[in-house]
């Protein structure tokens, strides 16, 4: 009877071994062509922020209505990522979770809830609304316009009396975000100043940190939070969502940009991080396979030369 040819466990082996090479490696190109877009698309959003110089635009605006440029700045980084926010003609909420939508890069409102500063802004620069919806350096010029009213009213802190401190803008701040909730609106008033201590240079966006006294700030909007805790104050949802969003889930709001936003970029989790995870994953176990299969196979040929031994 012909000696049929055996099938060593070491052979099943292999075969899974193979396996796991061919699911890894046709893993890679999809992977490698996304990172590729991602890189390409990250490098055109710079050159569009490089060509569109928001910094000089700022402090063009900033001087017409004696702002500090870095507070212009802060508040429209921490909104939008010096973004123009725009929306399809007559989306005035968003239709994922009915958030009211803000218009430009400053972050105008116009809605019951956050107030109407877009119209309050249009009317302090001679505009009509819908400039500054579409036109950036309109917006810049409504908000600066608003934040200097705002000022101009507003009680300063007591930590901050003189306007030479940057820190006595902070109540103007809390003011322009429409958030009725002083919890809220200092904390993100607080937000701004903590950006603008820290400055930004990525992705085209090139703005110096302005050192700033974090300290009162910090203990102030403690203080409000604890008030508002002992009280039982409930936020509206929208408020929340309001004072939650990070500047980058902001930014990326507008569906009339495709361009990656720099928040979005630096923090959002890469499109194939779990195929790269489960990459991993499989490369540990092709090398436990590799090292079974050569137990397996030095059994088999230790087995192999005891049973030529004997005969």
């Amino acid at each position: 009877m012909p000696n049929r040819p055996k099938f060593f466990p070491f052979h099943a082996v292999l075969i899974a071994l193979l396996l796991c090479v061919k699911n890894v490696n046709a893993d890679e190109p999809q992977a490698s062509s996304e990172d590729a877009r991602r890189e390409q698309a990250i490098a055109e959003y710079t050159q569009k922020m490089r060509d569109a110089n928001y910094p000089a635009l700022f402090d063009k605006a900033a001087a017409e209505f004696n702002v500090p440029p870095d507070v212009l700045k802060a508040v429209s980084f921490v909104e939008t990522r010096w973004t123009q926010l725009q929306w399809p003609p007559g989306e005035t909420v968003s239709p994922e979770n009915g958030m009211p939508r803000a218009y430009g890069i400053m972050s105008l409102w116009d809605n019951d809830y956050f107030g109407h500063t877009l119209q309050q802004a249009a009317r302090l620069i001679g505009q009509d609304p819908e400039v500054l919806k579409s036109d950036v350096f309109q917006n810049m010029r409504g908000g600066a316009a608003l934040l200097r009213q705002l000022y101009d009213q507003t009680p300063k802190p007591a930590d901050a009396p003189n306007e030479s401190q940057i820190e006595s803008w902070r109540k103007a701040i809390a003011k322009y975000t429409g958030i009725p909730q002083p919890e809220l609106s200092e904390a993100h008033a607080l937000r701004v100043y903590e950006f603008m201590n820290q400055g930004f240079h990525k992705y085209g966006i090139e703005w110096n940190a302005h050192p700033v006294n974090l300290g009162p700030m910090r203990d102030e909007v403690a203080r409000i939070r604890a008030v508002a805790s002992s009280t039982n104050a409930v936020a509206p949802k929208a408020a929340e969502e309001k004072a939650k969003l990070a500047p980058a889930q902001l930014a990326t709001q507008s569906p009339q940009s495709s361009e990656p936003q720099p928040a979005a970029v630096a923090t959002t989790p890469h499109p194939h991080s779990q195929n790269n995870a489960e990459n991993l994953r499989q490369r540990r176990i092709l090398g436990t396979l590799m090292v079974l299969l050569l137990i397996i196979a030095g059994w088999h040929l230790s087995r192999g030369r005891h049973k030529s031994q004997k005969t």
